[in-house]
């Protein structure tokens, strides 16, 4: 009997360690309350990383209203497990840029209308210009901004009288009066040279000079800062350099009466004055559109239509500030001043005025 009771005491012990070491087991398998809610925590991030690549898909397809509908409603989740939606007013917010799948390339191309100020002390005039920024970089974080490269293609034009003198004409004038009267002597030097008496040609004369000046900017480094995004401005500094080609010319201004290049108070016979203006048609050298203040160009050039000026090609110098405002994302209007130093004296010249941006 007591071997029977013994042998039964011994099989419900080894049940009750048995159930309590499957209990226990069980107990450390089941996960506990706080770790249950960092797996929600886990899952609620990965499904917000999921959302954001979905809208960026959406957008680079075109699809519409895919930002406005992300933003319309945001479900907010509690620790609790309340959710809640807030509607959002859609603000403006700069496009995305140098990430080409998703936004733009943060290049644009844009025109500049502005007032110039002329080199070699010329008066003052117009300026127009069109420009490309293409960027280069916008890391590391601290720089703040982003570094492009801009090519400019402008054009500067002014007009100035005042008076010029031909050496030309002084030349002609010594010639005719030889030959006139080749016993003046010192009289007829002086009257060559200062186009008075029976000089017959004006030395001295008003005219008009109207300058070209075209520039060409192929490499120049933009840095164009993002500080001020969120009031949708961007500052921007410009250096390079360039080539400026000078073209300029010089008409003569006409009086009352006209002067088409023969003095009509020339002290000579009127017979002899009269042939000389049939000789050269009425217009003398100096009458017409003169190159570099001289002389006129050949009557055969002069009937063809052909300009006449003179030119020159320098090296230099270009920087800019200025400031863009973004009217929308693919828009933006502003200031821009630019300043220029070419070879030679007085080769420093500026332009300001407006500039009208296109971005893609």
């Amino acid at each position: 009997m007591k071997l029977m009771v013994r042998a039964n005491l011994q099989t419900l012990l080894a049940i009750i360690c048995l159930v309590s070491g499957a209990h226990a087991q069980a107990k450390r398998e089941s996960p506990t309350r706080e770790e249950l809610q960092e797996k929600v925590e886990t899952l609620e991030q990965r499904v917000a990383v999921l959302e954001r690549s979905v809208d960026r898909l959406l957008q680079a397809r075109g699809e519409p209203n895919a930002d406005a509908n992300s933003k319309e409603k945001t479900d907010v989740v509690n620790h609790n497990g309340a959710t809640s939606s807030t509607a959002q007013r859609p603000r403006f917010e700069m496009p995305p840029e140098l990430v080409p799948e998703i936004g733009k390339i943060g290049a644009q191309v844009g025109l500049l209308m502005a007032g110039s100020s002329s080199p070699f002390r010329l008066n003052s005039g117009s300026f127009a210009a069109g420009f490309i920024d293409l960027p280069l970089f916008d890391k590391p974080d601290w720089l703040h901004g982003k570094v492009s490269y801009e090519i400019l293609v402008g054009m500067t034009q002014s007009k100035t009288t005042f008076p010029t003198t031909s050496n030309v004409a002084q030349v002609a004038n010594l010639a005719a009066l030889s030959a006139l009267n080749p016993n003046g002597g010192l009289q007829n030097v002086t009257a060559a040279v200062t186009g008075t008496g029976s000089a017959p040609f004006p030395v001295t004369s008003s005219t008009t000079t109207r300058l070209r000046l075209l520039q060409v900017v192929p490499f120049a480094l933009k840095y164009t800062t993002t500080v001020f995004d969120s009031w949708r401005l961007r500052p921007y500094a410009v250096l390079g350099f360039g080539a400026y080609v000078t073209i300029h010319n010089q008409n003569p201004a006409l009086g009352t009466p006209p002067n088409y290049g023969i003095r009509p108070d020339a002290n000579l016979p009127p017979d002899i004055l009269a042939a000389v203006k049939q000789l050269f048609g009425g217009v003398a050298p100096f009458g017409g559109p003169l190159v570099a203040g001289q002389i006129s160009q050949s009557p055969e050039l002069e009937s063809r239509g052909l300009p006449g000026g003179h030119g020159n090609l320098d090296l230099g110098i270009h920087s800019s500030v200025g400031a863009e405002y973004r009217v929308s994302r693919n828009i933006s209007i502003g200031f821009d001043a630019r300043f220029n130093r070419i070879a030679g004296t007085y080769g420093i010249f500026r332009t300001y005025g407006s500039r009208l941006g296109f971005q893609f």
